[in-house]
């Protein structure tokens, strides 16, 4: 039999365990950044990874809680074996919408994890996504694709789940409780990075350092125009949430709210 074949029968067996925190690993995350995509994760790892208390793999996004689930753990805790005394996480924007079971595995394995959310305008990061996948994922020309092309790709639910930042929090609050966890918002990359990447650096207990050069956003977009009838599509379809998000936080939400309902 293969080693893959026999990773995946490991894995299988090792994880009920685990869970009661048995063969568990020891060199795994204290900390995850969950997303949200196209909300400034890239700057996010980028700022951490140059702190000298805090261990971040080179890999920006190791997707074990998703796409590598099927592996052993202990092939994901070998990527933090590097850490030494240091403080390690990682980040990848896929986990904010693993289901509830994935959600409990990685509090059961990690029960001290603390989590880190920068929300965006969920208009803006819609928009941003499928324009990413279709230049980056598919090689096309936006300026080629037409609006009813748009609006199918914006309702698919790799996109719309992305943006559902309430129904992201909620899934996760069931299982973190709320001290651990960290809410931050996309513009405050531009507005007030350093009080940001402070805010950050204190949640997870660590000493403040500056970074490296902690303004911007790391990986801008493209800057593709958003078409009239899209705007109107997104706005009708996002109103209600972007309501809730401003009755629930205020402040940046609100903004949201005023910019997509005047």
């Amino acid at each position: 039999m293969s080693r893959e074949p026999l990773a995946r029968i490991r894995s299988a067996l090792e994880k009920p365990l685990q869970r009661r925190g048995l063969l568990r690993p020891r060199t795994l995350p204290r900390f995850l950044g969950i997303g949200a995509q196209k909300s400034g994760t890239t700057w996010l790892h980028a700022q951490l990874a140059t702190h000298p208390e805090l261990f971040l793999p080179e890999e920006k996004e190791l997707h074990y809680f998703d796409w590598n689930f099927h592996r052993p753990l202990h092939s994901y805790a070998d990527a933090f074996g590097d850490a030494g005394d240091r403080l390690a996480g990682e980040i990848t924007p896929g986990y904010a919408i693993l289901d509830r079971r994935r959600i409990r595995f990685v509090a059961e394995v990690l029960p001290e994890v603390r989590v880190i959310y920068l929300m965006r305008d969920p208009i803006d990061r819609s928009w941003s996504q499928v324009v990413m996948n279709a230049i980056e994922l598919d090689g096309e020309d936006p300026s080629r694709i037409d609006v009813e092309t748009w609006i199918e790709r914006l309702s698919e639910p790799r996109v719309t789940r992305r943006s559902d930042h309430l129904a992201v929090l909620d899934a996760w609050s069931r299982c973190i409780p709320e001290h651990r966890m960290f809410i931050g918002f996309f513009e405050e990359i531009s507005a007030a990075p350093h009080d940001l990447l402070r805010r950050i650096q204190a949640f997870l207990g660590v000493s403040p350092h500056a970074g490296d050069g902690a303004e911007g956003v790391v990986r801008r977009g493209v800057g593709t125009p958003m078409p009239d009838a899209v705007r109107s599509w997104l706005v009708d379809r996002h109103l209600e949430e972007l309501r809730r998000l401003s009755e629930r936080f205020g402040g940046v939400c609100t903004s949201w709210l005023r910019r997509w309902s005047t």
